[in-house]
This record gives structure tokens, C-alpha cells and sequence, in this order.
């Protein structure tokens, strides 16, 4: 268990940095998965960051890139696992994958699943991030062997995985072994969600990426009048009182989320460098009910009005 990253900015572009994760995934990852030989061109070239979190048997690989990847040799290893792609930038292709019968085009935006036996070559975009799922054959195969599974990364069962895989990201250095083991279970079964297109919002273990897909959702549509717990949870194909649930054991309620975050991003471009946002203007950008409503709201949140906020040395 535990996470470990390589990044051009800290270790030295091309082959420094790929060298680095690869010397490292080798020592923890390399007896389960064998990672394939990579183009020269993909070593001396290399620009960006990548960083793996291991959960037991399971791993998630996060690539953020400024130059293409290309494998050259993928060797002859006998797999059984279970691969899920996530496109979240650029695109990625797996040179016909043996379920498949022809190439698997990933864009941005989509996932891409399948029963790995071999090792597929694939190669990316110049500009690519993405996630890579490796979980062990017996959890999945019965759901994709032999019929690999694609969809949009915004399906609700996708971004509730997404925010469980985020909040694994932050917290793999500080859990046990039995919130570990706990982290990886409900990682597989919310890619079951994801293979089916369903999860349990009644779980438990779910309630805590629920209410991360909800904050998500929110920080991406601060401005958005239609903002509300019933737009989110209908987004999330869930009910609203589902919703209020996922958030009765944390510190705020959902709509105080989303006031917090308004307020924060309209404390942000008050004392942004030249910024010339009036308070009437900042109200209706975040749809405060009037200037008075967004004053008394700021004041509360900063002890301070907007105009005094504003003034306040950087």
C-alpha cells in the first residue's frame, strides 16, 4: 500500500523523470504488473507528471503529459486483470486490444474498460491526463471478459468513481490497513457501478464519494443559476434527501457548501490584481438574492464586508 510520483519539474525532463517512476513502480508494482517497453523518443521527451496510489492488488495510475507516449515492446507476460481508462485530457489508443476486434479510441471524456490477458501497445496525444484502474481479474472478469466496456466519464456512476479515487489520493498515506482494505473494496465496487451503470446510493461506503461527486459537480458550476441540491442530485441520479444524507456526518450541509465556495470564488476576484468588481456585480455573478444578502453572507464568512475584504493588504 501507499502512493509514490515522478514529475519533470522536480526531477528533470525525459528520461530522468520516466526512469524515476519506473525504477520505483518496478520495486512495488513490477512483480503484478510488468509495465511494457516504451519508445526512446517517449523516454527523452518525456514532459510531466505521474503518480500511482496501491491499494492491495489494486492500483490507480494518474498521468498528467505534455508529450506523447508510445510503446515499442510489450513482451509476452500472461495477464489477468481488469484495465479501466479515463480520458480526462487529450486522447489515448490500445492497439487492438484481444476482446475488442480492432483498435480502442479513447477520447476525452470516456472510459474505456477490458479483460487484459496481454499486453496491449497504445500510445497518447501529445497532451494527454488520464487515469489507468488496474484491478485483479477475479473481482471483474465475469462483467468484461470478452465484452469490453466503453461509456462517458460523466455518467453518474463515473464521477461518484472519481471522487472515491480522488479522496484515496489524499488520504492513502494516513489509512491502516483496515481503512486500506476498505479504500480498495469499495474502489472495485463502484467499478462495478461503472461497468453496469449503477451504484448503490443506499451503501454506506458510498456515502462519502457521493457527497465528493457533489462537491465536484458544485465547484464546476459556481456561477450557474440553476445550482442547487435538486439540480445536483438529479445529475447524480439521486434523490435529493439521498443527497442531504451523504452530507448529515460532515461539517456543513450541501447548500452551506455551495454559499462557502461562492463566497471564496467572489473573495478571490475582489482582491484579484486589477480587479475592478463592483459588489452589485459580484452578488449577481453568484447569484446572492441582492447586494445586502451578499454583503451580510460575506461578512459573516470573512468579518469584513466585500468593500473592507477588498482593501485589505495582499
Amino acid at each position: 500500500m501507499g502512493t509514490f510520483t515522478a514529475d519533470a519539474d522536480s526531477t528533470g525532463p525525459g528520461r530522468r523523470t520516466w526512469e524515476s517512476f519506473v525504477d520505483t513502480w518496478n520495486a512495488r508494482m513490477g512483480d503484478l504488473y510488468p509495465l511494457p517497453e516504451f519508445s526512446s523518443s517517449t523516454l527523452d521527451g518525456f514532459q510531466g507528471a505521474m503518480r500511482s496510489v496501491t491499494l492491495q492488488d489494486t492500483a490507480v495510475n494518474e498521468l498528467w503529459g505534455s508529450s506523447t507516449l508510445r510503446t515499442q515492446a510489450v513482451g509476452t507476460h500472461e495477464h489477468d486483470h481488469i484495465r479501466l481508462y479515463v480520458v480526462l485530457r487529450g486522447a489515448m489508443t490500445l492497439r487492438d486490444p484481444h476482446d475488442q476486434g480492432g483498435d480502442a479510441h479513447i477520447s476525452t471524456g470516456t472510459y474505456f474498460t477490458h479483460h487484459v490477458v496481454t499486453e496491449n501497445h497504445f500510445h497518447t496525444t501529445p497532451e494527454i491526463g488520464t487515469r489507468i484502474f488496474i484491478f485483479p481479474g477475479d473481482a471483474l472478469r465475469s462483467l468484461v471478459s470478452g465484452k469490453p466496456r466503453a461509456g462517458q466519464a460523466t455518467s453518474p456512476a463515473a464521477q461518484v468513481l472519481m471522487a472515491h479515487t480522488t479522496m484515496i489520493q489524499r488520504t492513502v498515506s494516513d489509512l491502516g490497513p483496515a481503512a486500506a482494505h476498505a479504500s480498495r473494496n469499495a474502489l472495485l465496487e463502484l467499478a462495478k457501478g461503472l461497468i453496469l451503470d449503477h451504484f448503490d446510493d443506499r451503501e454506506p461506503t458510498f456515502t462519502p464519494a457521493l457527497a465528493q461527486a457533489a462537491k465536484d459537480l458544485a465547484d464546476a458550476r459556481l456561477t450557474d443559476a440553476e445550482l442547487s441540491p435538486a439540480t445536483v442530485a438529479a445529475h447524480l441520479h439521486v434523490s435529493v434527501r439521498t443527497l442531504q444524507r451523504a452530507f448529515a456526518g460532515l461539517d456543513e450541509s450541501f447548500s452551506a457548501y455551495i454559499r462557502r465556495r461562492r463566497l471564496e470564488e467572489a473573495a478571490q476576484a475582489l482582491t484579484a490584481p486589477g480587479s475592478r468588481l463592483t459588489v452589485s456585480e459580484a452578488a449577481a455573478r453568484w447569484h446572492f438574492t441582492d447586494s445586502s444578502h451578499f454583503i451580510r453572507a460575506f461578512k459573516k464568512q470573512y468579518q469584513a464586508t466585500p468593500a473592507q475584504y477588498a482593501r485589505r493588504p495582499t
